[in-house]
Formats: structure tokens, C-alpha cells, sequence
């Protein structure tokens, strides 16, 4: 069954073999598999329990309710916005279905540099095999991509530039352009869609609107986690919810994992838990053409340009460039200027392509707790990141003016508009210091990485905890390091395998 705990009598307590904290990509998988193999799974989630019908398509409505801050979550300084997804599904209700493997270098590179025993190399074929044929991924076909993903084709033919197309997670797909704010045809195959209904089938309980505060625990192994029931339509506290439980899994994100670990006080001698994170930070820039692009109709992500990435070398160039669709909010959170000037820019909405670059960034950023139910994010791009990112803003540009864009605008300040002919090599170098240009991320990761020398590591390549027995991780904050390509698909794969590491255990 599902529950809105914003709703029930409370306090409330409850008893099972597992409490799964978060129902995203990782922690839906773990209380599916868990609750298949016959244990008594309560599953809590912070946000809401939604349907195709809540979908309303509209972003002032679905940002708040799809969104951590509704979408303004930044990093302590307010340099980097981080948008990270809640309710039942996680981050799978609103991302793009972009479905790609970690290359087996970087696989490679983690089994060496962080002995991962119990996940070598080869495991992990078998667990994106599984995963692949579970929500249905396939190559998005040529006919459906649009006229904005074309553009990028386009530039990269022009420039001689390596490209393709993506592979995705939906079946049913009408096109309809508002995947980031909830799909009304439930078209994606995401964990609300595939593995919540086969975990309450097999019994598990789901509780929405319910936010743990901490995993409980005494004598050396974890007794439970406490939890609030949170208020509809305000989200504030309203009751306790206690779970008892002999095992607990954490995920809950990149950033809400780690920074539940530290509030709860769960001994890390390594001292890595919530500091080694990554984002894959982001800039951006768009072009104006003469021709109508109507970049909101169809699927917004389908092609992507790797010309400016090589992850079987680390020291290889790290830029991944695909188009960066907005909605009207967010395009105009995103365009430059003031007033008039960005009127004027709004006002050619219809004519706009906008490409991203994502680095695979090599720099550590940190998580912390803020209070009960708050966490604090500190991560800026170390030099060597800014580089990279400048490389990519530069690479935007020069796909935009390859695929006939009349000018270029780069949302810094002051704002850069480039006209067709100027030169934009100046992008390469730029200076990018705080608050002068968005960054953006979209992809929170390896902030509890996994390692099997627990000297060094807080969690097992099985996502056990070295230090406290009964407690797992379940979710992107067990990558060692970035991974340089979306992550849900990856994520998926670790729920499945520590899932079935916690039904052994």
C-alpha cells in the first residue's frame, strides 16, 4: 500500500525487516527486490505520491511539487543550482530517460583504485542487462527527433564533430515535450511506473510525505529510523513516524544520503561520508535563428555531441554537449539581462536552441547536515573543471553558428551576444568566478563512495556499511567519482545489486 503520511494519525510506529529511505532509481530497486524475496519493506519518501493525472503541465504548479525548493536548490554560496527531484519515483518523475553505461574504463579505474571486490568489472554487464529489459531502453528512432536535436546533428556534421543518437526509457511516448515536469501519459518506464507497483505487490509499504531525520542506532548496529510526517501543500512537520527495523538502506540522493549519515552520527573513521561529491556541473548557451525551432515540441533530448569527451583516459577531454530545452520559467531564469533586453529575448522563444555542456568534473565538493531536515551543499569547480566548462561553452557556440544560428547568447555578466562572423574564441578562456555565469547540475553523485578497505571507505561495493552493522547505501552517492554520463540507468543497476545483497544477507 501506499500512504500519505501528511494524512494519517501520527505519531505513528511501525516494524519491519528493512526501512528503504528514499524512492528513486536506488531505493525503489532495493525495496522491490527485497520485498520479492519475501521481507517486510516500509519505504519512506519525502515528497508526494503523484499520478499521470496530477501532471498538469504547468511549471508553476509541478516545480514545487517535483522539485526539492521547487527547483532553487543551490549550493551554500548560490554559484551552483542543483535540481534534484522528490516524490514517489525520485528524480525519475522529472528527468529526461537518457540511459547510457559508465564506460568499463571508469569501471575499471574503481575496481582498481577502490578494490571493489564484490562489484569487479564484468558484474556490471549483467546488472545493466537486467536493468535495460526492465524499463524497456532502446534507441530513440530518427523519426522522433525534433527540430531543436536536429540542430545539434547538424552542427556537428558541419564541424565533422562525433555525434549520435541517445537511447531512452519510454514506451508509448506521444511527444509531448513536458518530461521535466511530469509525464501525463505515463510513458516513462521510471521507478513509480516499474518497481513501485511490484514492491507493493509483494507487500512493501510506501509512506509519501514522510522525512527521515535519523537512522537510529545502538551498540554498534542500527535499530531504526525517525521519521516526520510532513503537511500537504506547506511540508512542514506535523507529526513523529518511528520505524523499527534490523536493516536500514539509505537513498536518498547525492546529498540527502550523506547528510542523513552525519546527522545521525554514523561512525566514518575514513572520514569520506559527504565529501567527495560530484555533480557534473553545466553552462549553457543559446542561439537565435531565423527559422522557428520550437524546441518544447517532441522529445527534448535525443542527440548528443561526444567531440569534446574521452573517459577511457582521465586526462582526456571531459565535455558531454545536448541540447538544453527550457519551458518558458526556466528559459527565462536562464536568458541574460534586464527589462527590455530580456523582453526582447523572451520574445524570440520560438526561435531559440540552446546547447549544454556537462563536464565529467574531477572536483570534490562536500554535503552537511543544516538543522533536522536541511542540508547544506558547498561545491565550486576547481580550475582545471573551469577549464573544462569554458572548453564546452565554447564548443555550444561553435555548434550553434555550424547549424546556421544568426547570433549567440551566453547568459553571463555582463551578457555576451555574439552576431555570425564575430569571433568566440575568447569562450575558451574565460574567467569564470562566482555568480559570473549559471552553473547548473542536474546529476549529484559519489558523496558515500563505495570501496572495500574500510580504512578508507564508509560502505562496501555491496553497499553495506563497514562500521555499522544493519545499514546499506542504495544510490548515487556510492560512485567513487563521476561518471561522466547520465546516471539513472547506473543507479538502477546498484539498487538491483545491493538489493539482492541485502536479501542474502
Amino acid at each position: 500500500m501506499i500512504y500519505d503520511a501528511g494524512t494519517l494519525a501520527l505519531p505513528l510506529h511501525l516494524k519491519a525487516d528493512l526501512c528503504v529511505v528514499g524512492s528513486g532509481a536506488g531505493g525503489a530497486m532495493v525495496a522491490m527486490v527485497a520485498a520479492e524475496a519475501g521481507m517486510k519493506v516500509v519505504l519512506l519518501e519525502a515528497g508526494e505520491f503523484l499520478t499521470p493525472a496530477d501532471m498538469v503541465q504547468r511549471e508553476e504548479v509541478m516545480l514545487p511539487r517535483l522539485y526539492w525548493e521547487a527547483g532553487g536548490r543551490t549550493t551554500a554560496d548560490r554559484a551552483v543550482h542543483i535540481h534534484q527531484g522528490k516524490g514517489v519515483g525520485g528524480s525519475t518523475l522529472h528527468n529526461l530517460n537518457l540511459c547510457k553505461r559508465i564506460p568499463a574504463s571508469i569501471r575499471a579505474r574503481w575496481a582498481a583504485e577502490r578494490r571493489l571486490e564484490r562489484l569487479p568489472v564484468e558484474a556490471w554487464d549483467a546488472l545493466y542487462a537486467e536493468v535495460e529489459a526492465l524499463l524497456e531502453v532502446k534507441e530513440v528512432p530518427p523519426g522522433l527527433w525534433n527540430r531543436h536535436n536536429r540542430l545539434l546533428e547538424a552542427g556537428c556534421k558541419a564541424l565533422g564533430w562525433r555525434g549520435g543518437g541517445v537511447a531512452h526509457n519510454r514506451t508509448g511516448c506521444v511527444g509531448s515535450g513536458f518530461c521535466e515536469v511530469g509525464c501525463a501519459y505515463d510513458a516513462k518506464n521510471n521507478a513509480v511506473k516499474v518497481l513501485v507497483p511490484r514492491a507493493v505487490k509483494a507487500g512493501a509499504e510506501i509512506l509519501a510525505r514522510c522525512q527521515a531525520v535519523l537512522v537510529r542506532h545502538e551498540g554498534g548496529r542500527v535499530s531504526g529510523v525517525s521519521a516526520v510526517g510532513l503537511e500537504p501543500g506547506t511540508n512542514r512537520p506535523l507529526g513523529e513516524v518511528t520505524i523499527d527495523a534490523p536493516r536500514v538502506c539509505v537513498a536518498g540522493s547525492a546529498t540527502a544520503t550523506p547528510a542523513l549519515l552525519l546527522r545521525s552520527e554514523v561512525p566514518d573513521p575514513g572520514g569520506e561520508t559527504g565529501k567527495r561529491l560530484r555533480i557534473h556541473p553545466a553552462l549553457v548557451a543559446a542561439g537565435e535563428f531565423d527559422e522557428p525551432v520550437r524546441a518544447w515540441e517532441g522529445i527534448p533530448q535525443t542527440y548528443e555531441c561526444t567531440e569534446l569527451l574521452d573517459l577511457e583516459r582521465e586526462d582526456g577531454p571531459r565535455a558531454w554537449i545536448i541540447p538544453a530545452f527550457a519551458h518558458p520559467v526556466g528559459t527565462a531564469t536562464l536568458l541574460p539581462g534586464h527589462g527590455e533586453m530580456h523582453r526582447s529575448l523572451m520574445r524570440k522563444y520560438a526561435h531559440l536552441a540552446a546547447f549544454t555542456a556537462m563536464i565529467h568534473d574531477h572536483t570534490a565538493g562536500e554535503v552537511q547536515p543544516d538543522g533536522d531536515l536541511g542540508l547544506r551543499i558547498d561545491y565550486w569547480p576547481d580550475a582545471a573543471d573551469r577549464q573544462e566548462l569554458c572548453r564546452g561553452l565554447h564548443g555550444c557556440a561553435a555548434l550553434l553558428f555550424a547549424a546556421g544560428a544568426r547570433r549567440v547568447i551566453v547568459p553571463s555578466r555582463p551578457t555576451r551576444i555574439y552576431e555570425r562572423g564575430d569571433s568566440i574564441e575568447e569562450l575558451k578562456t574565460l574567467t569564470l568566478t562566482r555568480g559570473a555565469m549559471d552553473v547548473t547540475a542536474v546529476h549529484p553523485m559519489a558523496s558515500v563512495p563505495m570501496g572495500d578497505d574500510p580504512a578508507v571507505a564508509a560502505v562496501s561495493s555491496e553497499g553495506k556499511h563497514h562500521h555499522l552493522g544493519g545499514l546499506w547505501v542504495g544510490d548515487g552517492s556510492l560512485f567513487p567519482t563521476s561518471i561522466g554520463v547520465p546516471p539513472q540507468l547506473s543507479i538502477y543497476a546498484m539498487g538491483l545489486h545491493v538489493g539482492r545483497a541485502i536479501a542474502r544477507s
